[in-house]
């Protein structure tokens, strides 16, 4: 074995010129910029964070490789980087098990390293790559580095969930998921926890873990009345509903996203009807899901809330004994919904099976969630357009206040989705993920498992 050696030298150079480049950019001069230029400094400087997370997960590794343990005292490398930086004994064992992970996948280095991913991407990759057969990694991992570039943070770790549907036929990659979300439910449910202290100055203070189901419902509930342009009458639903006179009831006052939904969290629980709690574990939420209804029943396929979240088959079908289910193609007698010229407005019906549609604001980009969302019609019902689904998408207020103005137009790809054609006069999509529904279908290119 013939030894080399590595000119440390030209190392700390580079690393030295890289510190004075930094020191020389001073925080002052960013804000001497055009809007433009410092959306794309923003940008820059991101990419570059990525490019150097790949730089420190390989001088991790080189510190498990070269460094004795034992040296200075310390017990292994986290507590040899924790002793020399940050002081989080924690944290570095994330950074080193993270720097050993991804050393073992080229190309999703090679993508950090290139900026095209983020550092919290590449981990999502990494740690899905995990349970994925040897013989579709290369594959797979491809095709998560692909969506890591064009999707949200939430959107790409659902993605990552059904990843086996990039080499699996659909009722494998159902049975899969599903396995894979039972799991993640009872670590939930052993999470799962509340506290409160008195701060003793007329406040008391908290926080709670709560698994995926519980917390939707409640944000559900506090959406209703945080959500923009909804009236405050919507606050005196759960006063005394036998009062001939809605009771008095303060909106939240103007204030941050956390303030407001603190005031509402605070308004449902003064206002909740104490004769209407449960006393043998019901639930008073109304639960709609994307299944076939023989799946609820017998199936292993999970299925989705409004909001995009996905539960196991077992835990969908616990809740249909308890609550009301409302599947997800709203059609037949008991629910119309093509109503045609004969209203103007959209029913509840229409506007629940439009939010599992678009998931939201079908605007590119905007991740506003149905809850927060309006129903607009694209032909205008003063021009003749019906009221029903197919003249119907989601927009948020701010994004349906310029489709007006800027006289947007839509369209429906051929898989049904909502495409948006702006001033620009290009088309786009949301760029949302949404599951496979063909069999060994990748939804992100349309093609067939191998």
């Amino acid at each position: 074995m013939v030894a080399v050696l590595v000119d440390t030298s030209s190392v700390d150079t580079r690393l030295a010129a890289l510190e004075a480049e930094l020191d020389a950019l001073s925080a002052e001069s960013l804000l001497d910029q055009t809007p433009e230029q410092a959306r794309r400094t923003a940008e820059r400087l991101q990419r570059l964070q990525a490019r150097l997370s790949a730089k420190v997960a390989a001088a991790v590794r080189a510190v498990d490789a070269l460094v004795p343990v034992g040296l200075g005292g310390s017990t292994g490398t986290a507590d040899l980087l924790a002793r020399d930086f940050g002081h989080d004994r924690t944290a570095a064992g994330r950074q080193v098990r993270f720097a050993q992970a991804l050393g073992q996948k080229s190309a999703t280095e090679q993508a950090l390293a290139d900026g095209a991913i983020t550092e919290a991407g590449a981990a999502l990759i990494v740690n899905t790559l995990r349970k994925v057969p040897d013989e579709h990694q290369e594959r797979c991992e491809r095709t998560l580095i692909r969506d890591a570039q064009r999707l949200s943070a939430k959107d790409l770790s659902r993605r990552a969930r059904r990843i086996a549907d990039v080499y699996a036929s659909k009722p494998e990659v159902d049975r899969i998921e599903d396995a894979s979300l039972e799991a993640q439910e009872r670590r939930a449910w052993e999470r799962t926890e509340l506290w409160m202290a008195d701060n003793r100055d007329g406040t008391w203070r908290g926080g709670f873990v709560l698994p995926d189901l519980q917390a939707e419902l409640l944000r559900t509930m506090l959406d209703a009345f945080t959500a923009p342009r909804q009236g405050a009458s919507r606050l005196d639903k759960l006063t005394d509903r036998t009062a001939p006179e809605p009771s008095p009831f303060p909106e939240p006052v103007e204030g941050t996203h956390h303030q407001r939904q603190g005031h509402a969290f605070a308004h449902l629980v003064e206002r909740m009807p104490v004769d209407g709690l449960p006393q043998s574990g019901t639930t008073a939420a109304t639960l709609v899901v994307t299944m076939e209804l023989d799946d609820l029943r017998d199936g292993l396929a999970a299925s989705t809330l409004a909001t995009g979240t996905r539960l196991s088959a077992g835990e969908t079908r616990r809740l249909a004994c308890s609550a009301d289910v409302i599947p997800a193609v709203l059609s037949g007698d008991s629910v119309p919904l093509d109503l045609g010229r004969s209203r103007r407005l959209f029913s509840k019906h229409q506007k629940t099976a439009l939010g599992l549609r678009d998931l939201g604001c079908v605007a590119p980009g905007c991740d506003r969630p149905p809850a927060w969302s309006e129903v607009h019609h694209p032909i205008p019902w003063s021009a003749g357009g019906a009221t029903d689904l197919d003249n119907a998408v989601m927009l948020c207020p701010r994004h349906h206040h310029q489709a007006h103005q800027q006289g947007w137009q839509f369209r429906r790809d051929r898989r049904g989705h909502v495409q948006t054609r702006g001033p620009d006069g290009r088309w786009r999509d949301d760029g949302r993920w949404r599951p496979s529904t063909g069999s060994g279908t990748d939804p992100s290119t349309g093609s067939g498992a191998a």
